[in-house]
């Protein structure tokens, strides 16, 4: 069952613990948007941010060019305007996410992407909800490598290896979840150490987030301490967040800092080498729906 934000306030209240991180928060909660709505005339889109920032950056030399124009046809078509309501922009070759409210920029995070063999593939989406302590339910595509590595923990639940809840699992505390994403979530780890790395195209596909806490919390408009503390009792919660939050997955080469000018990123799918090409680079794969929490297999308990 998908929580709502005031249920779950409600419930973070009645535990002594818990009760400190939501005194004071008000539990009205607006109505989720089960569609993207379209960009209005005149809205910002991100094709616009980058020929903003081409014309205010010194003239491009030759890779700098395949960049801008890798770029520029890879969001051809692509209308998502960052400057209304909230918006994540995951920005794979730059291994990072940006959460803007309203166009100003709010958190920034590194992330961990897919490695070369298993892209993470560029799409936009709407967050359905957010999973405390997800239980792990493994690809079938990547099953046999799981199951040869000699990992333990694992259930099989309904035909389905399942990894439950707890410091082994590959999704960390917290998943934000996608609507048809190819399986693709957001996500914590298990590996933290890894977002030291330069080169952080490393997953399944997959992006894990740094700052998975500060991330939900902005998407749930909920303090990071109450997800922290409710991740603390091993219970496995879903909530629904209280509005509209957009993503996109984009694989922007070529796209403006702070200071509005271009900054270019590694292309470690060499896409800026290859013909435009609109759409995913990896074909949709068939995927098992996973129960929603309160269906099937209970994992409240730590693992």
């Amino acid at each position: 069952m998908v929580q709502t934000r005031r249920s779950f306030i409600r419930s973070l209240a009645g535990v002594a613990t818990l009760a400190p991180f939501v005194a004071g928060l008000p539990t009205t909660a607006h109505a989720f948007a089960q569609e993207t709505i379209p960009a209005a005339e005149g809205t910002t889109d991100l094709a616009s941010l980058v020929r903003s920032a081409v014309l205010s950056s010194p003239a491009p030399d030759r890779r700098a060019q395949a960049a801008i124009d890798g770029t520029m046809a890879r969001l051809e078509g692509l209308v998502l305007d960052h400057a209304r309501g909230r918006f994540i922009l995951v920005n794979i070759a730059a291994a990072e996410v940006v959460a803007y409210r309203d166009g100003r920029e709010e958190l920034r995070s590194k992330v961990i992407v897919g490695a070369g063999r298993t892209p993470t593939p560029r799409l936009t989406s709407i967050v359905p909800s957010v999973r405390i302590n997800p239980p792990w339910y493994v690809p079938a595509s990547i099953e046999p490598s799981v199951r040869a590595s000699g990992a333990g923990g694992f259930r099989r639940v309904n035909g389905r290896l399942v990894q439950p809840p707890g410091p082994r699992n590959p999704l960390g505390p917290i998943r934000i979840g996608l609507v048809d994403s190819q399986a693709v979530f957001l996500h914590g780890t298990s590996q933290p150490s890894l977002f030291a790395r330069e080169g952080r195209t490393l997953s399944h596909g997959c992006v894990r987030v740094e700052r998975i806490f500060e991330l939900a919390a902005w998407v749930l408009d909920l303090p990071p301490e109450a997800l922290r503390a409710a991740a603390a009792t091993g219970r496995t919660l879903e909530l629904a967040p209280p509005e509209e939050v957009r993503v996109a997955l984009a694989y922007l080469t070529a796209w403006p800092g702070g200071d509005g000018q271009l900054v270019f990123h590694p292309d470690p799918y060499g896409l800026d080498r290859s013909p435009p090409r609109r759409g995913p680079r990896i074909p949709p794969r068939p995927v098992l729906p996973e129960p929603a929490v309160g269906q099937g297999a209970s994992f409240d308990e730590p693992a």
